[in-house]
């Protein structure tokens, strides 16, 4: 992803917003579209990338066995089976990330540009590994979403995944508490759903008063 520069005409004022697995990014996500903001969800774009046989699939099947290729309409990628491998495997993880970033960070690139305009004054990135990445100058601000452990593991099992699958993906992460330390803004997701958007609208009027070049809505 190429680098923002922060003094440039009319670049979007970029957010990222990261997190642990499950801490609630989506949900996030969901309340600044609401809210009137451009958002982008890179897990979104993997999973468009995985539903098709192209130029990364190609690479994905060609570097991992036969067992990954779904025999759904909708997905060429298995994504539940690339998972049990990559998840139990930090080498496979990290080789798949090698292919699978570069389509990432290109559609990104594309879609800020696509953004890139008075009508547009912020675009928000849901992205899991920005620190893991070294993405953190990339974006003019970044957000990390939190909740406590309990409320976490309790999410996640009712969304069917087991508590091994759990473990496996939050230690592939980096600490939630060392990400809420590098980030600009913590968000804790721990309450209602009420309670996050409050947080969420309190920092956006918190950037609007900083940067009057921004134009953001808080009626919805």
């Amino acid at each position: 992803m190429e680098k923002n520069n922060k003094n440039t005409t009319n670049t979007p004022y970029l957010i990222g917003v990261t997190g642990g697995f499950g801490t609630g990014k989506s949900l996030v996500g969901n309340i600044l579209e609401e809210l009137g903001l451009v958002v982008i969800d890179t897990d979104e774009i993997v999973r468009n990338i995985l539903k098709t046989k192209n130029q990364v699939t190609q690479k994905i099947q060609n570097e991992f066995d036969g067992s990954i290729i779904s025999n759904k309409t909708d997905e060429y990628i298995n994504r539940k089976a690339l998972a049990h491998l990559i998840f139990n495997d930090d080498l496979k993880r990290k080789k798949l990330e090698s292919i699978v970033h570069p389509e990432v960070d290109r559609v990104l690139n594309c879609f800020i540009l696509q953004n890139k305009s008075e009508d547009v004054t912020a675009v928000v990135v849901l992205i899991p590994l920005l620190f893991e990445c070294g993405l953190e100058n990339f974006y003019n601000e970044i957000w990390c979403i939190t909740c406590n452990s309990t409320t976490q593991s309790e999410r996640l099992l009712k969304k069917g995944f087991t508590p091994e699958e759990i473990k496996l993906r939050i230690d592939s992460q980096l600490p939630i508490d060392i990400k809420a330390k590098k980030s600009n803004f913590i968000i804790d997701n721990s309450g209602t759903i009420n309670e996050t958007k409050q947080q969420v609208i309190s920092r956006l009027k918190e950037l609007v008063q900083l940067n009057r070049n921004l134009h953001l809505s808080f009626d919805k």
